[in-house]
């Protein structure tokens, strides 16, 4: 199949959508205009939603067969909005993934949706359509999500590390989520690599037995395993971002700054076990880049409290260097945090939520590393963690605990910052 092209969408309504081109399977499908209508079902899943901002989101539909998607979407549940046509002239349709983007939405507000599918036909000409069968329509259940509100006093979030397609994790994760949570990041390692393409929807959008569209707006953040892979360069797929193409990315919800880095592989892009795929350390410079830009930003510049999210820690506890030709691997990224250090102090980073290492731990502020370093996570129940981040007027306060049975590991209190002039 060729690679996946995507388009903005812009509906009567002026919401934008993002869609797959149509594949080659669809548009070599049989021309016959009397082929029986598709009885399988078309979505793959339920569907997920990504990159809440202040005044939009995206919803990720997988699919199992061609089918035409849109979303109705409103302030009540009543609905009454569609976000349905291209820029081009199509309803978005596909079959493998469809992701649709709502936008020009209102800060902070709670928006009622739904997803939903036809069966994509092939062209008739002037045939009566009435002959050959009309098509159902099949609505998901009403979902609810809210935009973020960078000017709210307060926000809620909580972090998954490493759950690495652990079912059983995944789940009581999901079984734990916060009803008040404005967004939920997972934080890296949801796979263990992607030779197998079919494994993308239920790594990403629909896990076996998890409705992610049912909690809040999920934000994303790649880990070393999530880019292994002869196909893990198709996760864009089925995820969005919340600054466009690329997997990084900043914003601000209430009185907290986040930027969220992507710190690619483990080891140097010519490690033998990537066979010629890694090319991570050209983007761990374009972030660097990239980071003396944005944290001059006037929201991220004033914001009280100011985190870093990136899936592979940038300090640890031993930082002993690895035997690459061995079997070695970071426990922390040295290439990213000689990239980003300086612009993270300048920022007045406050600190660092990691995973990778199944291990959790905690580095204090130092007068080297003014940043804290938090760490946590890992696949199975005994290693897991769930960490909730907090902000108010008062204080940041970040609490870390076993998943296994609740018992606390973290409890983290950080000042406001003054405003820089």
């Amino acid at each position: 199949m060729n690679r996946r092209k995507f388009i903005n969408l812009i509906s009567a309504t002026g919401a934008a959508a993002t869609i797959a081109r149509v594949p080659s399977t669809l548009a070599a499908a049989d021309s016959g205009v009397n082929a029986p209508l598709p009885s399988t079902p078309l979505a793959k899943g339920t569907p997920a939603v990504f990159a809440a901002t202040e005044n939009g989101f995206t919803v990720s539909i997988p699919l199992a067969a061609p089918a035409l998607v849109w979303i109705e979407y409103g302030e009540t549940p009543q609905l009454g909005a569609i976000a349905r046509a291209d820029s081009f002239g199509f309803v978005p349709h596909d079959d493998v993934v469809v992701k649709i983007s709502i936008r020009n939405l209102k800060s902070g507000a709670r928006y009622y949706w739904r997803s939903v599918t036809r069966p994509a036909l092939p062209y008739i000409g002037n045939l009566d359509a009435a002959t050959l069968g009309s098509p159902e329509e099949i609505r998901s259940k009403i979902y609810t999500t809210k935009t973020l509100s960078p000017r709210a006093p307060e926000t809620r979030f909580s972090i998954w590390n490493d759950t690495h397609d652990h079912h059983e994790t995944i789940r009581a994760l999901h079984a734990a989520r916060k009803d008040d949570d404005d967004f939920l990041l997972r934080n890296g390692d949801m796979s263990n690599n992607v030779n197998d393409r079919d494994l993308l929807a239920s790594l990403y959008v629909c896990p076996p037995g998890v409705d992610l569209a049912d909690g809040p707006p999920v934000l994303v953040t790649r880990g070393n395993h999530d880019v292994r892979g002869l196909w893990a360069n198709k996760m864009s797929d089925y995820v969005e971002y919340p600054d466009g193409p690329h997997p990084w990315y900043a914003f601000r919800t209430g009185p907290v700054g986040i930027i969220a880095l992507d710190t690619g592989e483990d080891k140097p892009d010519d490690h033998r076990s990537f066979r010629g795929v890694a090319a991570f350390e050209p983007l761990i410079r374009e972030q660097a880049s990239w980071l003396e830009e944005i944290v001059r930003r006037p929201d991220l510049r004033d914001a009280p409290y100011r985190v870093v999210i990136c899936h592979i820690p940038l300090r640890w506890i031993d930082e002993t260097p690895p035997d690459y030709a061995g079997k070695g691997f970071d426990r922390f990224s040295l290439r990213a945090r000689l990239a980003w250090h300086d612009a993270l102090v300048r920022w007045g980073a406050q600190v660092v939520l990691s995973g990778h290492t199944h291990r959790h731990a905690w580095l204090p502020p130092a007068r080297e590393f003014p940043y804290g370093q938090l760490v946590g996570g890992g696949p199975r129940m005994e290693r897991a963690t769930l960490i909730r981040v907090h902000a108010s007027p008062e204080r940041l306060n970040l609490q870390m605990a076993r998943l296994q049975d609740g018992a606390p590991l973290q409890d983290l209190n950080f000042k406001p910052l003054a405003k820089v002039a």
